[in-house]
């Protein structure tokens, strides 16, 4: 397998970073998908990868990808043996954070209410009790600052 670059993530414990995480929307699909896949699983080989791929990929492929996402700051890897184990950078979490503070500058002119309110519009699908319980509880909180 190839090892890092110069520089790379070789030696480090797998986990999260204060670095800045670079933004998800400038991944192509498939790239996109890997890094889906490794916040599923937590962490895996391209062997793991390869299983959970939409597309039938060959080993290298994948492999080739892992590493370019290293490279381009998405991933981290350790070594097992003789494999590599690659991580998310970031968390879920902290992406997805980053990526709706995009959507809200791109498409909402940043502001939240457009956002929920086309987000509920386009869902199709009702809030539950909970989910309304939980937005009151949200706004009467906005409201009281």
């Amino acid at each position: 397998m190839p090892g890092p670059s110069a520089g790379g993530a070789a030696g480090h414990s797998p986990g999260f970073s204060s670095r800045r995480q670079p933004a998800l929307h400038r991944l192509s699909r498939r790239e996109r998908e890997i890094v889906n896949i490794l916040y599923e699983l937590g962490s895996a080989g391209a062997h793991e990868v390869v299983e959970r791929m939409s597309d039938d990929l060959s080993y290298d492929t994948v492999r080739v990808t892992l590493s370019i996402l290293e490279k381009k700051g998405y991933l981290v890897h350790h070594r097992e043996g003789r494999r590599y184990i690659y991580t998310p950078r970031t968390s879920r979490e902290k992406a997805s954070r980053s990526a709706m503070q995009n959507l809200l500058r791109t498409f909402f002119d940043n502001s939240p209410s457009k956002a929920i309110l086309t987000m509920l519009d386009v869902s199709g699908e009702r809030l539950n009790e909970e989910e309304l319980e939980r937005i009151s509880r949200l706004i009467e909180e906005e409201r009281e600052t």
